[in-house]
């Protein structure tokens, strides 16, 4: 991702009552997964939703698709379709 389309969510999620704590995690991961190819990070959300799986109860485990779901309107076709693509692949 460039850095100009990380810039442009970060300041859509300013306007989405976001705790200032939040944003500062989420500029972290993009920092961090910047390099990345979208295989890698694909492979790495499996192993997470395997993990989140084991540890989280049934309810906390539904809660992030469903947060994932309130975000939809800030992401483009593009990445709702990548979206698509990976709760597909995790059965939800």
């Amino acid at each position: 991702m460039n850095n100009m389309k990380r810039r442009d969510i970060i300041k859509k999620l300013k306007n989405f009552d976001v705790e200032n704590q939040q944003i500062e995690a989420i500029e972290d991961i993009s920092e961090r997964y910047k390099d990345k190819s979208e295989e890698d990070i694909f492979v790495e959300i499996i192993q997470l939703n395997a993990k989140m799986e084991e540890e989280l109860s049934f309810e906390e485990y539904e809660e992030i698709f469903d947060k994932l779901d309130g975000i939809r309107h800030l992401l483009s076709e593009e990445q709702n379709k990548k979206l698509d693509k990976l709760l597909d692949a995790l059965g939800k």
